[in-house]
């Protein structure tokens, strides 16, 4: 077992789609064989890897193709074809306002970082053909070239400019900054994040940042300034914020690493509600921290968990698996499986939970995708929560998403999820044992639910055909509210010891993967003895090639 692993999952909120993503950092050296001029470099090695990672077989040739022929939407004048007036001859063709400008010779058998080059080559001769492309930023123009190049694979495939990615990496693994949260044209400080650089100098929410280092934030965009805000790690700066009662004041920061905050707790009587909004580095050790004080506030007795992950929509996949192994004393998790042969892992409980007895619910709703699905199923399928709420999205491939020479980064899907009873998240999502779709978020819908609690017939998820499983997603369709009900319901389930019970055993699905790890996949997972999953959100370790942790569940 070789290498760092870590995965993400998300939703792609602009493409209306969930996203699971499985997470892989490209090396940071130069392959053998790669071009040595910075774009040729750049395209190589994403065609590389999109043939080497990519679910589906798919050739350089097409891929490349595709990529030269976007330029022409930034141009609509250029035209970009392949010509072969005879076998033995081959030609990328660069026409401008139906003339023919350039043409590129295509090796025989060329591939990937033949191609690679190629699309630098033709980049360069329409930027010399075209004063219109010419003038465009060269990252404008790689994102069009890998826009058409991820346009021939799956809808969660797609690449970000080095400004996106960096904003993506910021999401996910924290960033160097002052820990505030930032909202309006007037640059309003909403909240202030706890023991972060400007609550520790006296920065209070409601103030309103005017300057950064003596620069003014008046009439600047919101990226702006929160760029300016960040920086490296113990690097300094000076914030000027107006006081609500009148007056300014300057503080000296010193900027610290800021993870965003992804869980809050509240408790009602002896029951715990999470809201778990998604899944970045410091998500399992947040809520484990949160849980063991919950814990001692209760005297140690809590009586019950509410895992509220509805529009959760994802994050780092070992935050998901560390997560679920904090209610799970043992059994599997959940598993991957793909084309590549590091893309077949199965994740288990490593033994060290901190709540596996406490009685658990977890809500669920259309926005619950990826990671969060991950969290739901495991647990439901070993038999350890009780699910509430409506079906969740079923985002069940994985992505990875690889760091490119250039600093942006491009995600591709690599695997499927499939749950502990064996069935892939992708398309079938998760099915609540208690549906409340057609309630009312009223008190008759209350009396309803909990009525139905006591007399649910759910269906077990494993070994259901698609007909089947179509009709059960049917008669529990997703939506994308949170209503209180569904926190109500949970409470009063957990009230009852008797109702949760025959909740949570309307399901017996039993885990095939805890007698064959793959039962119903084409290919075998391996079944690996695999370390405690980290708190802290390092990665999980996986066969394969050297992988980064640079990973996430979006």
């Amino acid at each position: 077992m070789g290498g760092r692993l870590s995965l993400l999952f998300g939703w792609t909120r602009a493409a209306g789609a969930l996203s699971v993503l499985f997470v892989l950092a490209a090396c940071t050296g130069d392959r053998a064989g790669l071009p040595s001029d910075p774009a040729g470099k750049l395209f190589a090695r994403g065609l590389d890897e999109i043939i080497d990672l990519y679910i589906e077989p798919v050739s350089s040739r097409g891929l490349a193709l595709s990529g030269a022929a976007r330029l022409a939407r930034l141009d609509g004048k250029v035209a970009v074809r392949e010509e072969a007036p005879t076998p033995e001859s081959v030609s990328l063709v660069i026409s401008y306002d139906g003339k023919p400008a350039a043409a590129l010779p295509i090796p025989g058998n060329a591939g990937a970082h033949e191609w690679g080059r190629l699309l630098a080559d033709t980049i360069a001769a329409a930027k010399h053909t075209s004063p219109q492309i010419a003038a465009l930023p060269s990252d404008t123009v790689d994102k069009a070239v890998f826009d058409g190049i991820t346009g021939n694979l799956d809808r969660f495939s797609r690449y970000a400019s080095p400004e996106v990615a960096r904003d993506h990496r910021a999401a996910r693994d924290g960033f160097g900054g002052i820990g505030v949260t930032l909202e309006g044209e007037d640059f309003h400080i909403t909240a202030v994040h706890p023991q972060g650089p400007a609550d520790r100098a006296g920065v209070k929410p409601d103030d309103k940042l005017v300057a950064i280092d003596g620069q003014s934030t008046a009439g600047r965009n919101q990226s702006d300034v929160v760029h300016q805000l960040r920086g490296p790690l113990n690097s300094t700066l000076t914030v000027t914020v107006a006081r609500p009662g009148g007056g300014t004041r300057d503080y000296r920061l010193q900027r610290a690493l800021v993870i965003v905050p992804t869980v809050t707790m509240k408790r009602d009587g002896n029951v715990a509600v999470f809201r778990v909004a998604s899944f970045n580095q410091s998500t399992t050790q947040r809520l484990a921290e949160t849980l063991l004080e919950a814990q001692r506030q209760a005297g140690g007795r809590l009586g019950g968990i509410v895992l509220d992950l509805r529009s959760n929509p994802g994050g780092l996949l070992d935050q998901a698996v560390s997560l679920a192994d904090l209610f799970i004393r043992e059994g599997p998790i959940v598993s991957t499986v793909g084309r590549h042969p590091a893309s077949k892992q199965y994740f288990s409980a490593s033994g060290d939970s901190i709540a596996p007895r406490t009685p658990v619910v977890i809500l669920i709703n259309g926005g619950s995708a990826s990671a969060a699905e991950i969290v739901a199923a495991a647990l439901q399928d070993i038999g350890r929560a009780v699910v509430v709420g409506t079906s969740s999205y079923g985002k069940g491939t994985v992505q990875t998403v690889l760091r490119l020479p250039n600093d942006g980064e491009l995600t591709l899907t690599w695997a499927r999820l499939v749950t502990p009873s064996g069935y892939y998240i992708q398309t079938h999502g998760v099915v609540p044992t208690l549906c409340t779709a057609d309630l009312a978020d009223d008190d008759r819908g209350l009396a309803a639910g909990l009525q139905r609690a006591s007399t649910v017939g759910a269906r077990p998820r494993a070994g259901l055909d698609e007909r089947s499983w179509a009709e059960l997603r049917k008669a529990c369709p997703s939506k994308q509210t949170s209503p209180a009900l569904d926190v109500k319901l949970a409470e009063r389930i957990l009230a009852d010891p008797r109702l949760y019970s025959d909740a949570l055993h309307a399901i017996r699905p039993g885990s095939q993967f805890a007698r064959d790890p793959a039962p119903r996949l084409e290919a075998s997972l391996p079944a690996p003895s695999l370390p405690t999953p980290s708190l802290t959100g390092s990665s999980l370790t996986g066969p394969g090639p050297a992988l980064s942790s640079d990973t996430r569940v979006r």
